[in-house]
């Protein structure tokens, strides 16, 4: 079953089957306590109760069983208690699909799951070994080693990866052959071409032109003072979008507000498009935005 709060009033209960249809999510993670299950809060206000999802990694609950969010919240994957398998459900339709041929497992307990624009690929991550799933038919392809998965294009068509050093790689993400080279890694464009970052002290943007492989035009994008830049996101119509948390310090106890904004990159203009707050109550909060 799956539990739906809308503000305070009563959970109302929805089949897991027919799922929940609404907005995407905002940010998941464990109202109140730790031996909650994953819960989403979503743009629309809705409180969601993911009960099918496997809460923790271990028996002796000292570690949470995996969950991610595609960067637009549209989809979530997460491994289901029931059959063990690894599912990714849709929010806008509450259908929820298998992925083949991934079961939960011992092997399992310490792998990450980050999750593709539409759901159309998933990585899963142990350690420094970490392989691009298709979502549809399973099929899985190793990353190139040293390297890990760090954003897509806004179609998962292409992928960037990073290493230690955060120097990136673009990749096909369906058969991870090398596409360019980029110094520093951030968002990639829909269309492959540029790559969104912040400057080594994250007081700016800057825009990398792969092709040319160079800064492109324009000085960097100033961001917003007093706030931590913490993500980069492009959408499928080539705007990119900043998100930034404030307070600087963020605190377990305290609530957290997140800020979205749009960027103009031609003006360098800067505007908030969406603010919301995740309370301090909330543990382990996962952010829809860039993957991972």
């Amino acid at each position: 079953m799956i539990a739906v709060v809308m503000g305070a009033g009563a959970p109302v209960t929805a089949d897991v089957e027919t799922g929940t249809t609404g907005s995407s999510v905002r940010y998941a993670g464990l109202a109140g306590c730790v031996c909650a299950p994953w819960t989403l809060w979503t743009w629309d206000g809705q409180v969601i109760k993911l009960t099918d999802a496997r809460v923790f990694a271990t028996k002796a609950g000292k570690r949470r069983a995996p969950l991610a969010l595609s960067p637009d919240g549209d989809y979530v994957a997460y491994f289901r208690r029931g059959d063990r398998m690894l599912v990714i459900r849709d929010m806008s339709t509450g259908n929820v699909r298998v992925v083949p041929g991934v079961q939960w497992s011992r092997e399992l307990r310490s792998t990450r799951i980050d999750l593709a624009p539409a759901g159309r690929y998933v990585v899963l991550g142990s350690g420094r070994d970490d392989r691009v799933l298709n979502a549809r038919n399973g099929r899985s392809s190793v990353v190139p080693p040293g390297m890990r998965p760090w954003s897509f294009s806004s179609d998962a068509k292409l992928m960037l990866a990073v290493d230690d050093e955060f120097r990136a790689g673009i990749y096909s993400t369906s058969t991870l052959a090398e596409k360019g080279r980029v110094p520093v890694g951030g968002a990639l464009s829909p269309d492959g071409t540029t790559v969104a970052h912040f400057t080594a002290d994250e007081s700016a943007i800057g825009l990398w032109n792969v092709a040319m492989g160079k800064a492109g035009g324009g000085l960097p994008i100033a961001l917003p003072s007093e706030r931590i830049p913490t993500r980069l996101r492009w959408d499928g119509a080539g705007h990119l979008d900043l998100q930034m948390v404030a307070p600087p310090r963020i605190n377990k106890k305290i609530d957290t507000v997140y800020t979205w904004y749009r960027v103009d990159q031609a003006s360098g203009l800067v505007q908030p498009v969406d603010t919301f707050t995740v309370p301090g109550s909330v543990h382990n909060p996962i952010i829809a935005g860039l993957s991972p």
